[in-house]
């Protein structure tokens, strides 16, 4: 069913969207969340690494804000730029057969066909919050007091808050179908005192249909919510600047970053989750990633062993990483986390305090290492718990350091000499330190332990860099 919604999503925002300018919604389940008004936050793997999805809030803009009197402030309807027709109908087959014969030496015969056909027609409406709603909205209301628990809880984790402005949305219920078909069939016929002969045929088909509903979001547009607490104010930022967040720090923590110098507060910006290139050049991200490390060993040794239990597990099956995240969102929007069986159970037990709260500080720390594990292929996550198994974390790190420090500044290609010394001989022998990086986009040379650095390989490199620094020092003297 997700692959015929899907279908429909990408049919929809090829013509109406070609330059990708939207963000679209992920599954039916969650099409009619992301409705004008309501708040989002970005996926906490998303905001390092140069990753931008967004998950729901299950709250409006209106949620969080007070008029003049007691009642929520009213929102006028968004209106509407357009509506647009959709037929879409794909029908598509392909045959083949081959035939072998010889005399006295037989015949074989075989033939295969394939089809695809999809089909859905639809009406979808462009709606959009008019950009002077906003400032009338400003004008009337200010943000409720006390502040709403869920605000508190994603300040205290410094998580953006976004509002989504403009959304794609269907006017009528949709029937949309995929159909598959296969189909085969062979003979052949052996000669000789036996006089073998056989022959067989079958076929496979399916056929997938979902309906979406009436007003279900195809796709979404978000602005930033930023919220001064102090003057009880806020704003949206329909094009935020990089270095913008949603909680303006009050009078305390402007002057705590002040007395911290300027390259402390580069690094600050790098904690709450700002991307790289607010941070230039290999010693400042080598900082970080050692700064992230260390926040996490500050767990006692038996600790950091129950974290990697749960991390081996979450490093080789996907459907446990995307458990943990998810953990790791309720419990920051509900402010505690129930216990679970499982690894990420296990994983969670050591982030928690005596009261089911998530400790702050670790599990900032925990969601740099997942946004890093989930910038990384299925393969490499895979690699990496092999290596971990293995305690042969130290080359691939090693080969990973000294890439990113010849390859500064990262911003032109070049070729990059690499030291053989961690490799050995083997490097060209599919060691797996080679094979990471093969998975980060970068191309080995053949003769010589060398890559051809591309600037569009920074993010993965960075993060598969980040993930070898953590795991290498939880693991160390275990």
């Amino acid at each position: 069913m997700a692959s015929a919604f899907n279908g429909v999503v990408r049919s929809v925002i090829r013509e109406l969207d070609p330059r990708r300018e939207l963000s679209t919604v992920d599954s039916l389940e969650s099409a009619s969340g992301f409705q004008p008004y309501h708040l989002l936050m970005k996926k906490l793997s998303r905001q390092w690494f140069g990753q931008s999805r967004y998950s729901c809030i299950n709250l409006s803009i209106q949620d969080i804000l007070e008029g003049g009197g007691s009642e929520p402030p009213s929102l006028p309807a968004p209106r509407l730029v357009g509506t647009f027709h959709f037929l879409n109908l794909v029908d598509g087959q392909l045959q083949g057969s081959v035939e072998l014969a010889a005399a006295s030496q037989g015949m074989l015969k075989a033939g295969a066909s394939m089809s695809n056909s999809s089909s859905a027609s639809m009406h979808v409406a462009k709606l959009q919050v008019d950009p002077r709603t906003w400032t009338a909205l400003q004008q009337e209301t200010r943000l409720q007091n006390p502040e709403p628990k869920i605000l508190q809880q994603l300040r205290q984790y410094g998580v953006n808050v976004y509002v989504v402005t403009e959304v794609l949305r269907t006017e009528e219920e949709v029937e949309a179908t995929r159909t598959r078909k296969r189909e085969g069939s062979g003979q052949f016929a052996l000669p000789g005192t036996l006089s073998l002969q056989g022959k067989g045929q079958g076929h496979l088909s399916s056929k997938t249909t979902v309906t979406i509903p009436s007003g279900s979001i195809l796709a979404f547009r978000a602005a930033l919510l930023v919220i001064d607490s102090e003057s009880r104010g806020w704003d949206v930022i329909l094009f935020p600047e990089k270095k913008q967040k949603t909680f303006v720090p009050n009078q305390a923590d402007v002057l705590f970053s002040q007395c911290q110098g300027s390259q402390g507060s580069k690094m600050s910006d790098r904690v709450t989750g700002t991307k790289t290139e607010t941070v230039k050049g290999f010693r400042l991200l080598e900082m970080e990633a050692e700064d992230q490390a260390e926040g996490l060993c500050v767990l006692s040794r038996e600790l950091c062993r129950q974290l990697l239990r749960g991390l081996d597990t979450v490093l080789r099956d996907e459907a446990a990483l995307l458990a943990f995240e998810e953990a790791l969102e309720q419990g920051m929007c509900l402010g505690h986390v129930e216990k679970q069986d499982g690894p990420v159970g296990t994983i969670l037990e050591c982030l928690v305090k005596s009261s089911r709260e998530l400790a702050e500080e670790l599990t900032k720390h925990a969601v740099y290492l997942l946004g890093a594990l989930s910038a990384l292929s299925a393969a490499q996550r895979a690699l990496l718990a092999q290596e971990l198994q293995a305690r042969a974390l130290s080359e691939p790190l090693s080969l990973v350091r000294s890439l990113l420090k010849q390859a500064d500044p990262w911003q032109q290609g070049r070729e990059v000499t690499l030291p053989a010394g961690p490799l050995g001989s083997r490097w060209r022998e599919g060691a797996p330190a080679w094979i990471l990086l093969e998975h980060c986009g970068l191309r080995l040379q053949e003769n010589a332990p060398q890559v051809h650095w591309v600037p569009e390989a920074l993010d993965t490199v960075h993060a598969l860099y980040a993930c070898l620094v953590v795991l290498s020092r939880l693991s160390q003297d275990l």
